[in-house]
């Protein structure tokens, strides 16, 4: 039987910067549900760029979250 995979949800998430501490970089999250699962990676990261001027700290990641469906046909 072959699987089938179905995009579900999709979100994204900037990792920004927490800064340095006991020598270790912490990082803080936001992340943005509801994202077209359409959306192209270039468009997703344009977006993420646009929207971490909006933050107080320094992005320093930018990930997109997919929640696939696997079934049997």
């Amino acid at each position: 039987m072959a699987i089938v995979s179905k995009k579900e949800k999709m979100a994204l998430k900037l990792e920004l910067d927490a800064g340095i501490v006991d020598g270790k970089q912490k990082t803080t999250s936001k992340t943005f549900n509801n994202v077209k699962a359409t959306a192209l990676d270039d468009n997703l990261h344009l977006a993420a760029t646009e929207l971490a001027g909006l933050q107080n700290k320094p992005l320093l990641n930018v990930k997109k979250v997919e929640e696939t469906t696997l079934t049997e046909e």
